[in-house]
């Protein structure tokens, strides 16, 4: 058995899976053209995705077996949609999660206490399985690999000018503190 998510196609050419699942079961027919036989696939059934549970006439249909096959399809196909949604959500938490922040500082949104304590536990348990992705922080002063000199840049004012002469000042207080740090 073989169970099946109608896809339908956009006029863009995007397809999309439809609300209907078929039931497809391989049957050896025999016909004229065909005296030995040959497998084909035949549709015995067709009920909504979104159903929990088999409807009775389909549930008539199937075997035990292809019931079987059915609720482990089902599962499949929950864990699947949960996958994708799960993956959605944790993309777009960040950005929900301004939007949310925002809304409250300007009053715009507003909770009652049970709702807070509830976001307040889900949030928490979301960081803890959030750490492991975290680097770990530095501590102490962070080490410096390798020394520089700082480069100051020519000065590109006018010459004569108020800011010609008071970068020329600053490009000598810096030499001279230079020769002072090497020399003692």
């Amino acid at each position: 058995m073989q169970f099946k998510t109608v896809r339908h196609r956009d006029q863009d050419g995007n397809y999309h899976d439809g609300k209907t699942v078929q039931c497809l079961r391989r049957v050896r027919e025999v016909t004229p053209d065909f005296p030995e036989g040959k497998n084909v696939q035949r549709v015995v059934a067709k009920f909504d995705r979104a159903a929990r549970e088999l409807p009775a006439d389909v549930a008539a249909i199937l075997t035990p077996a292809e019931q079987e096959e059915w609720k482990e399809w089902r599962v499949k196909q929950d864990e699947e949609h949960l996958k994708s949604v799960a993956q959605y959500e944790l993309d777009t938490l960040a950005e929900r999660l301004g939007v949310i922040r925002t809304g409250i500082q300007k009053g715009y949104a507003a909770t009652d206490s049970k709702n807070a304590v509830a976001i307040r536990t889900g949030a928490r348990a979301v960081l803890r399985l959030l750490a492991d992705l975290m680097p770990e922080p530095v501590k102490g002063r962070p080490v410096i690999e390798e020394e520089f000199e700082l480069v100051m840049l020519p000065n590109f004012a006018t010459p004569g000018t108020p800011e010609f002469d008071s970068y020329q000042r600053l490009l000598e207080e810096h030499e001279r503190r230079k020769a002072q740090d090497q020399g003692g």
